[in-house]
């Protein structure tokens, strides 16, 4: 079991030769595939099959030299088999032999040696059988290079440049699969030689024919040109990969599949194929090796790689995101490690914010130069939309993903606002546990067509449903946050031995002292009285009321003081008006009134509220004197005016005499009137703040309008009476309407315009009544508004007052089931347009 060589031009020529050749049966060496040589003892090569030929690198048999397919070490393991043959002994080896037209390239061989004997039983020569150990080999390589860099990024380069040594190849491709029932998705995920894809599409989606082509076969060998040239690669030709393939002038090809799984649940997740630029590169020879290697492995272990890399990227996000204590810092969060996970160009978050009807971006990242996040820079609000606007309208409206291959083919696409330019897009809703609307949206664009897959959906679908509930906590938390530290009732939160854990800003301004000041101290050392809180510690108080305590300012001031800095301490000025401020509001400390809820068990500690009683009080003193002061203006309105009537009689009376005297006394009485007059004015004010009168009507009762603005007009002075006209068209009109509400807002109106009224002008009042409503008109002529750095004249102060009782005025008329309106005729003239609901008949 041998093979050697030695000089091919001599040939031994015995007939003894010739019949063992015709014994060999050389018909069955020339289609094996194992290589046989056969030799005389001097190393001549008699025969070599088309195994041996290609196996040692020469197209002939006169070209075999054994001296130089044994070369080096090789040599002197062939001098020693020889020797064995011709001790007719069996031989059974390793070696790896030289390739004569490539002195670089080594074949590692198993040979098995046979001497050949003449008919006297002498040796002459020797009969060797050579099986390939090469894709052993390589298989063992492949093997040991995916288990040794399994997990690093390197694999696949490493293999692929084991594979190019038996399978030449001027491109290897990974393309890695994603199919369901619908469709077949491919997206190239790794080259080699690396090359930069002038691709501005990610993600091919087969159609069904070329699914079939695939799914019929396991892999082929194919002739390039011709098979993108035809149905179904054709429909690809135009795609700039296609184009770009061609550009590298690759001719021949050849592909696995890469499966996962077994018998029915085995399924594509990868292509692997390598191109060459010669023609007719690959046959079946090729195939079978190439169909045999442990590249199923390698390629998934590969791509398990990046699998691992983004679920670990995916675990760092949801423990940053428990971290966030506000939804803006979440959406931050939340958008830079979506670019780190899957590579992608860019992220956006999106609020629906309901109270706008609008859709409001709230983060944005996009991915940098060394695949790390880098923040856009975009604030709360910067970019808004409608509702029902866009792609992330249709999310809204539909609650489902949104994948666009293509925008420019979507009538609803929306330009980004940053300009920038986008081809693909995906859109994902968060909604919340109770299902009802969407409350975020994660929008991710690409400048590439068709940049995300279905499984790209399926994994975003699955992340916002996992961060759903993390960021409902987050809003619920912030909402939270922004209720206590705005609320005006101080909040403190200790733990049970009653050391403070956090406060609002209510609660730092009660005990005058900052929040870090206040965390860790004892809540006892605040309360001037903190016998009820002492009791918590002894466990013999447990209600939730504790009762009416005083706060410690001073104490509190002096263990702040320390922070105050050296500047404080050196201003004596400060520092006496501070305790003398100080002095004054601790004499007998603030009164607050103190209530408390336990945390849940497994946390402890307990939540207090401080409201402070000092506004209680006072809004009780103030409710008891606004009550007090209606009831002093209703009271007051018919005296005055009854005092005022019958002044006015004596007035006339006055001025109707020719005597000195009486005249005088007629000044002095028109004085008095002008001043009582200024009394019932603002007695009718106060009357009009009155809370009850402002929320709702008293009593709503039938009322005459015509006979009560006739009583209102008689009580008016004479000079002011004599401004004023009044017109009705019916003699009996009814209102319903509460007496005195009405009464304030009649008077309130004439008052300011016979105020504003100059000596010439005339106020109007018309009556007005209708089917439904009864209208009072009252025109007059009010001046226009005062001018910047002037002093009110009375005129311009009526129509100050009445800029300030207008509103409350409305409130009036509403409560009693009418309204007011105000405009100016285009004679300059201002009318006031009152409407009360007409009285209805009943039975």
């Amino acid at each position: 079991m041998d093979d050697s060589g030695h000089d091919a031009a001599q040939r031994p020529t015995s007939a003894a030769a010739a019949a063992m050749l015709g014994q060999m049966k050389r018909a069955v060496f020339d289609g094996s595939r194992i290589a046989v040589i056969q030799r005389d003892l001097q190393n001549n090569v008699l025969y070599a099959n088309a195994a041996a030929l290609t196996m040692s690198g020469v197209d002939h048999v006169d070209q075999l030299r054994l001296d130089r397919l044994f070369a080096g070490e090789a040599g002197r393991v062939l001098d020693e088999e020889t020797r064995g043959r011709r001790n007719r002994e069996l031989g059974a080896y390793r070696v790896t032999l030289t390739c004569q037209n490539d002195p670089e390239r080594q074949v590692a061989v198993e040979v098995t040696g046979l001497p050949l004997m003449d008919d006297h039983g002498t040796v002459v020569g020797a009969l060797g059988f050579f099986r390939n150990l090469q894709h052993q080999v390589l298989t063992d390589q492949v093997r040991a290079l995916t288990l040794s860099r399994a997990g690093r990024a390197d694999l696949l380069p490493l293999v692929a440049e084991a594979l190019r040594r038996e399978l030449p190849f001027d491109l290897m491709l990974v393309s890695r699969v994603v199919e369901d029932d619908s469709a077949w998705e491919s997206e190239i995920v790794f080259n080699h030689p690396p090359f930069r894809q002038d691709v501005p599409t990610a993600w091919y989606e087969l159609n069904a024919a070329q699914r079939a082509f695939m799914e019929s076969q396991c892999g082929g060998v194919h002739d390039f040109e011709t098979v993108m040239s035809e149905p179904p690669w054709s429909d690809m030709a135009e795609e700039p990969m296609s184009r770009q393939m061609h550009a590298m002038d690759l001719k021949s090809s050849m592909w696995r599949r890469i499966t996962r799984g077994e018998g029915d649940d085995e399924r594509t997740v990868a292509i692997m194929t390598l191109l060459s630029r010669e023609r007719g590169a690959y046959g079946e020879q090729h195939l079978a090796l190439f169909n045999q290697l442990p590249l199923i492995e390698a390629v998934l272990c590969s791509l398990d790689h990046a699998e691992r890399e983004r679920d670990r990227r995916q675990l760092r996000m949801f423990r940053e995101l428990n971290r966030c204590v506000d939804i803006q810092g979440a959406c931050r969060c939340l958008s830079d490690a979506l670019v780190e996970i899957f590579g992608w160009q860019h992220v956006s978050l999106f609020r629906i914010d309901s109270a706008r009807d609008a859709i409001v971006r709230v983060a944005s990242a996009r991915r940098g130069e060394d695949g790390f996040a880098v923040d856009t820079g975009v604030s709360w609000g910067d970019y808004a939309q409608g509702l029902c606007q866009g792609i992330l309208g249709r999310v809204v409206r539909t609650m489902q993903p949104q994948k666009i291959p293509d925008v420019t083919r979507d009538p609803e696409y929306l330009k980004t606002p940053d300009g920038e330019p986008i081809r693909s897009e995906l859109a994902v809703p968060i909604v919340f546990s109770e299902g009802e609307r969407v409350r975020f949206i994660v929008n991710v664009d690409d400048p590439r067509v068709s940049a995300f897959s279905r499984e790209h959906v399926r994994q975003l679908a699955d992340i916002a449903q996992e961060v759903a509930g993390a960021m409902e906590r987050i809003s619920d938390l912030t909402l939270m946050t922004e209720c206590v530290n705005n609320v005006s009732d101080p909040i403190i939160a200790t733990d049970a031995k009653l050391r403070i854990r956090r406060v609002n800003p209510a609660a730092e301004a009660l005990f005058g002292v900052a929040r870090k000041a206040l965390e860790g101290r004892s809540l006892l050392e605040l309360f001037q009285n903190p016998e009820p809180l002492a009791a918590l510690l002894d466990g013999t108080e447990a209600g939730d009321r504790i009762g009416e305590l005083r706060v410690c300012r001073r104490a509190a001031a002096m263990d702040e003081a320390p922070d105050a800095g050296p500047a404080a301490a050196s201003d004596p000025s400060a520092s006496g008006a501070g305790a003398g401020a100080d002095a004054g509001t601790d004499a007998s400390g603030l009164p607050v009134f103190i209530t408390r809820r336990d945390f849940p068990g497994k946390l402890g500690g307990h939540v207090f509220i401080a409201r402070d009683l000092r506004p209680i009080r006072r809004s009780v003193q103030l409710e008891f004197l606004e009550e007090t002061a209606y009831e002093l203006a209703v009271e007051t309105q018919a005296p005055l005016g009854m005092a005022m009537s019958c002044l006015e009689d004596q007035l006339e009376a006055a001025f109707g005499s020719d005597a000195a005297r009486e005249q005088a006394r007629g000044r002095e009485l028109q004085t008095v009137l002008r001043q009582l007059g200024r009394v019932k004015h603002a007695f009718t004010r106060l009357a009009m703040y009155n809370r009850e009168a402002r929320v709702s009507s008293r009593v709503a009762s039938t009322i005459r309008l015509d006979c009560e603005i006739d009583a209102l007009l008689a009580s008016l002075a004479a000079s002011e009476r004599r401004k004023v006209v009044f017109e009705t068209a019916a003699r009996k009109v009814e209102v319903e309407a509460d007496h005195m509400q009405l009464h304030i807002v009649v008077e309130s109106l004439l008052s300011v315009l016979l105020r504003a009224a100059p000596e010439t002008a005339m106020v109007r009042l018309t009556l007005v009544p209708d089917d439904e409503l009864v209208f009072l008109r009252l025109r007059g002529r009010l001046p226009p508004a005062r001018r910047h750095g002037e002093r009110f004249s009375a005129p311009e102060a009526a129509q100050a007052d009445l800029r300030l009782a207008n509103p409350l005025l409305g409130k009036l008329m509403k409560n009693q089931g009418g309204a007011l309106k105000a405009g100016v005729l285009p004679d300059g003239d201002t009318e006031f347009v009152l409407s009360f609901p007409r009285r209805r008949g009943h039975g």
